[in-house]
């Protein structure tokens, strides 16, 4: 470029003025390609909305809705019996051993899919601690969330016994001040292996003012994205490599999703933490399938494709398949 005096470079500025510069200017957005998508197909809404079946709660239930979701592309699924009763009468999370009544859903899961799925287990119920850790122990999971918020006594082994069994903890978090508990009590002891792997849960009302795991009540998009971006900003600072995946969870569900879509994250979507399809209506999602199709359609739009369950494995340092 010719050194000019400034009257004439101006005059020439005005005579070539352009508003927009080349596009080649932008660089490209850090934003994955691909995304993992696992669904929790639990029937917890069950009495309350959704038509037969949506909701699973039989073992059949399950099996089924597990098996669209997993033919559709999910890399995994999350399968909670908290709660739910079958059926029969029975108390999924209560009546049956854990081992029995996961491997009773895993089984043909496994048979028909094999290791193209990660199985994420729940391992909160027991009676002892050691029946609440069965399913890790047993192989059935490959993953479990666990709440940093839940009492040290249970949470602290239970951690470390997930990290023996080659089991990835997924650090289930409600609220900033969950995740600060999770860096005191399990990262800078050293408890916790990298990749440190979060699920952002947050959305949904309490009914006590203090539980064991205090949550974030979102009422408008701007509530759920300030949470969100304050969720999102404190796990960076603690570690910028963790993988974050964000729950779909109450009305917000929908735009919880397509947010952390744009953001580079995962998500986990399903019916077992909202029945709702979207924030500005009642409107109900028919089932799991129609809430991953959803998803999968808005990661699409977002220049993002949904990866299988050994991009899964890789991304939170699990032993490929």
């Amino acid at each position: 470029m010719d050194a000019l005096p400034l009257w004439e470079a101006a005059r020439r500025e005005m005579e070539e003025y352009q508003f927009v510069s080349s596009a080649e200017l932008q660089p490209t957005w850090d934003v994955p390609k691909k995304i993992a998508i696992n669904v929790a197909v639990s029937g917890r809404f069950n009495d309350e909305h959704g038509a037969d079946g949506a909701h699973p709660s039989s073992i059949e239930s399950y099996v089924d809705e597990a098996s669209r979701v997993i033919e559709a592309g999910a890399c995994g699924v999350h399968i909670d019996f908290t709660w739910v009763t079958d059926d029969k009468g029975r108390r999924l999370d209560r009546d049956l051993p854990p081992t029995e009544a996961y491997g009773m859903v895993l089984e043909p899961l496994r048979k028909r899919f094999g290791s193209s799925f990660v199985p994420n287990l729940n391992v909160l119920n027991g009676t002892s601690f050691e029946m609440c850790m069965s399913p890790a122990r047993a192989g059935l999971a490959e993953a479990a969330p666990c709440a940093p918020g839940h009492p040290d006594a249970f949470m602290i082994p239970a951690i470390k016994t997930l990290e023996e069994n080659g089991v990835k903890p997924e650090l289930a978090v409600h609220s900033t001040g969950e995740i600060e508990l999770a860096k005191r009590k399990l990262i800078d002891t050293g408890i916790l292996n990298k990749p440190y792997n979060w699920l952002i849960l947050y959305g949904l009302p309490f009914n006590v003012g203090r539980t064991l795991v205090s949550g974030v009540s979102v009422n408008n998009t701007q509530d759920m994205a300030q949470h969100m971006f304050m969720m999102v900003d404190q796990i960076r600072k603690i570690d910028p490599d963790s993988v974050i995946s964000v729950c779909a969870a109450g009305r917000a569900t929908l735009y919880m999703t397509t947010l952390a879509t744009m953001m580079g994250l995962h998500i986990r979507v399903g019916v077992e933490d909202t029945p709702w399809k979207y924030p500005n209506s009642s409107d109900t999602l028919s089932g799991n399938l129609e809430m991953f199709e959803m998803a999968k359609k808005i990661a699409e739009l977002h220049g993002r494709t949904p990866g299988d369950a050994n991009f899964y494995r890789e991304l939170v340092g699990l032993p490929t398949k």
